[in-house]
């Protein structure tokens, strides 16, 4: 199964591989609040609350944004990243997937986030509700379904990532 993972325009994946939060040096101010912390070990262990080891995970959705004229916020975040993709199959096969747990829901700005842990065989790869995000109402990714895997290592090795066209 063909996953999706989309980085900045500048980005290590082909050379270090997609990193989780833990691994990688990315800020961490957008669960600053919901942490009630900066510190990044506070941080971490507030995203390990929310499920196990969430602060090991990269998240993905199962098809490439389809912008639908509704909130142009979709078509800027697009138009400055890279999509990437990688084969599902191939990581469970070689060990790297401890959990797989689904976002199919939050409130705006993150908030009362609804993850359920998944089997393989239970991602769905129903077409996304791209028409739903709304940047003003705080609704972009909280409304749309993806997935978030829990690596043993906390990253996705470049051997395994495809750059998409």
């Amino acid at each position: 199964m063909k996953l999706y993972h989309y980085a900045p325009l500048i980005n290590t994946v082909l050379s270090e591989g997609l990193l989780s939060v833990s691994k990688s040096k990315k800020d961490l101010s957008c669960y600053a609040h919901r942490a009630s912390s900066e510190k990044r070990e506070e941080i971490f262990a507030w995203l390990n609350k929310t499920f196990p080891g969430r602060s090991k995970s990269v998240s993905c959705l199962t098809e490439p944004i389809k912008w639908q004229g509704n909130d142009p916020v979709l078509k800027e975040f697009v138009n400055k990243s890279v999509l990437f993709s990688f084969e599902l199959d191939d990581l469970i096969r070689d060990g790297l997937i401890e959990a797989i747990y689904c976002k199919s829901g939050s409130a705006a700005s993150g908030y009362n986030e609804i993850f359920q842990l998944v089997q393989p065989e239970d991602i769905s790869l129903l077409p996304l509700a791209w028409e739903k995000c709304d940047k003003q109402k705080g609704l972009l990714f909280g409304v749309i379904r993806h997935y978030l895997l829990v690596l043993k290592n906390g990253l996705i090795p470049p051997e395994y990532i495809t750059l998409e066209k």
